[in-house]
């Protein structure tokens, strides 16, 4: 059971707190526009990201020219593939045409690949 003498009391709740805080300040004439810019280049920075969105071509990297990670997370960043050609290393190309045009495909494979040119 709760003893009523051990509860705080209404005084020192929220409603106090908020008495004793000061005042607000009003922005200053700069912090506005500031805010405003701020706000236009977050929006602005997903549009210029987007502007090339290509497709994920395996099997055209050679030896440390991956543009990302392997598909089996062999290694996690680009530019660490070891082996030419590889099927799970991709490198980011226009379209579909492209990649297929370079001997990629569209999907990881296991091992080398075959349509890759001979050294």
């Amino acid at each position: 059971m709760i003893r009523p003498d051990t509860l705080p009391a209404l005084s020192e709740g929220p409603a106090d707190a908020r008495a004793k805080r000061p005042p607000a300040r009003p922005l200053a004439p700069g912090s506005l526009a500031l805010l405003v810019a701020a706000a236009i280049a977050v929006a602005a920075a997903p549009a210029a990201q987007a502007q090339f969105r290509g497709v994920k071509c395996y099997g055209i990297a050679k030896a440390g020219e991956n543009d990302c990670a392997h598909a089996r997370g062999i290694h996690f960043c680009a530019a660490e593939t070891l082996v030419d050609y590889e099927g799970g290393d991709w490198k980011q190309v226009r379209n579909a045409a492209e990649c297929e045009a370079k001997g990629g495909s569209l999907k990881p494979f296991d091992g080398s690949n075959p349509k890759a040119p001979k050294s």
